[in-house]
């Protein structure tokens, strides 16, 4: 199954002389949190490209609101279960 993308204008922006760099502006109506990590790509047809780096969800506060207590005891402890059947064999 190919995966739609969808694509939305946010605006026209110009860049802007900081120091010896150039800033280009992100909307707030993007949705993107202050200190996201992006990486710049130069494609063939002169076009730039932002593209989220993906980090560490452990270290970048991704998973700081998730109750994790809660979601063991919604699905349980995988694998600590005790055996039933036969699905501890000694060979």
């Amino acid at each position: 199954m190919t995966k739609k993308r969808s694509e939305r204008v946010l605006g026209e922006f110009s860049t802007r002389k900081t120091g010896n760099s150039l800033t280009l502006t992100v909307p707030k109506a993007a949705g993107v949190p202050a200190g996201k990590r992006f990486v710049l790509v130069a494609k063939d047809d002169g076009t730039l490209e932002y593209r989220a780096v993906h980090g560490n969800p452990w270290l970048d506060g991704e998973y700081d609101d998730i109750d994790f207590r809660a979601e063991l005891n919604d699905v349980g402890n995988y694998g600590q279960q005790s055996p039933i059947g036969k699905e501890r064999v000694d060979w």
